[in-house]
């Protein structure tokens, strides 16, 4: 199984499987089965999987293809199973889990983790009477985070907001 790791929203994830006779030589199915993708709240999605065998004329070799736009239950925050389901090798039904996957639901791909990038990245103003900086999405325009800073005594507190 594979870990395909968290990926951005209405993106493509494309990875590779194999398939085995009893000997560990490569095989083709006798029949193909289905892939399936599990959402973690039991969603089965069946839209958007491209599904290529024997990939490039390599016997074993397989591809799957899954277009995370071509279904609204590709969603972010979940996790995803990928499972081949019902395929027939050497008279044995097989089924197994191919990959995992989430969608946006790991730190890094999170709006907090996204919206702090920002911050460091982007358009920071000061107001020189307030002291509140103003800290500007990727437009220039638009604020996202504003700090403002409360002077008593000797120490400063800054506020964001």
């Amino acid at each position: 199984m594979k870990d395909l790791g968290d990926r951005r929203e209405d993106s493509v994830l494309t990875f590779r499987w194999a398939t085995y006779d009893k000997d560990g030589g490569s095989i083709n199915p006798t029949t193909a089965g289905a892939i399936k993708v599990y959402r973690s709240d039991g969603t089965v999605i069946t839209s958007g999987i491209t599904d290529t065998r024997a990939v490039g004329g390599i016997t074993g070799v397989h591809q799957c293809s899954i277009d995370l736009i071509a279904h609204v239950n590709y969603a972010i925050n979940y996790d995803y199973i990928v499972q081949l389901e019902g395929t027939i090798i050497e008279g044995e039904t097989v089924n197994a889990v191919l990959a995992t996957f989430s969608i946006q639901n790991r730190f890094a791909g999170s709006s907090l983790f996204q919206k702090a990038a920002k911050v460091l990245t982007n358009k920071a103003v000061q107001n020189k009477n307030t002291g509140a900086v103003n800290y500007y999405d990727d437009d220039g325009q638009t604020v996202i985070l504003t700090h403002t800073p409360s002077d008593e005594e000797s120490i400063i507190t800054r506020t964001p907001s």
